[in-house]
């Protein structure tokens, strides 16, 4: 998926059955009137009832929100960020977005932010619960790693169902030989919306350290490990932004991580 390293914004298919894997179809994403529209679309899902949900940063905390996007790539609902939570953002908003829907239809999206709230404890991030029926948020803690590297941060960077868990991308903002925090970890799918109060922080367990893999070519480890999904042949894979060569070699990194059962263990 294209970011604001473009003016439009498209989706792309994937063929990773050739290596190296393929772009083979790039869909044009439009707003609500049918034009061409220029997101900064960080996180994406694909709905089974049909389309996209989109996750798409702001340069301020207002400009984040959810998006949805039918099979054709036209825009059919935005979801603000609540007004308190994106006054105490920056410009690190949200970074991924998955969702489930139960057996009788009704669908949760799942999305989280990169960078702590200000309101929030330091090191927490939050996990966003928004449940599409009533247009009702909550809110979840993630606590992250530490650094002590001058100029670095930890951040979160993607989000996806797998089976009774959230699995998340943790990472530092270093690259090429001092990168260090390159993870997928999990916690558990909450089964209804967070209490009111202070954030629950959800307990979180390591499913796999990615740094070797990204380092396994001998090339230079990249920053920005920003997608994670379990396709349908029950194959792990996760890409790397490459951040439209600003700052950083311009390589898309994609990763074949192995079954799901042996990355994150049978539930």
């Amino acid at each position: 998926m294209a970011d604001a390293a473009y003016a439009k914004t498209q989706i792309f298919t994937i063929d990773a059955r050739r290596n190296p894997a393929v772009i083979i179809n790039a869909l044009p994403v439009r707003d609500e009137r049918g034009e061409p529209v220029g997101y900064d679309a960080e996180g994406i899902f694909a709905r089974p009832q049909g389309g996209f949900w989109l996750a798409v940063e702001g340069a301020t905390g207002p400009g984040n929100k959810l998006v949805r996007v039918d099979a054709a790539g036209v825009t059919r609902q935005v979801v603000p960020l609540p007004a308190d939570v994106a006054a105490g953002l920056g410009k690190q908003g949200f970074e991924g977005v998955t969702a489930t829907t139960d057996k009788r239809g009704r669908e949760i999206v799942w999305a989280v932010l990169q960078r702590e709230v200000a309101i929030d404890p330091a090191g927490v991030v939050r996990i966003g619960r928004y449940d599409v029926s009533t247009g009702t948020w909550s809110w979840f803690g993630y606590r992250l790693e530490r650094t002590s590297v001058p100029g670095d941060w930890m951040g979160l960077s993607e989000v996806t169902v797998v089976g009774d868990r959230l699995a998340v991308i943790e990472r530092d903002k270093l690259n090429g030989p001092a990168a260090a925090v390159k993870r997928i970890y999990t916690v558990e799918l909450p089964t209804g919306p967070a209490a009111p109060g202070p954030l629950r922080v959800l307990p979180k367990r390591l499913a796999l350290d990615v740094l070797p893999a990204l380092r396994a070519d001998n090339g230079w480890a990249q920053e920005k490990l920003e997608g994670l999904t379990v396709a349908g042949n029950g194959q792990v894979y996760a890409i790397t932004d490459n951040d439209g060569v600003q700052d950083a070699t311009g390589e898309t990194v994609l990763l074949r991580l192995g079954p799901s059962a042996k990355v994150f263990g049978r539930r």
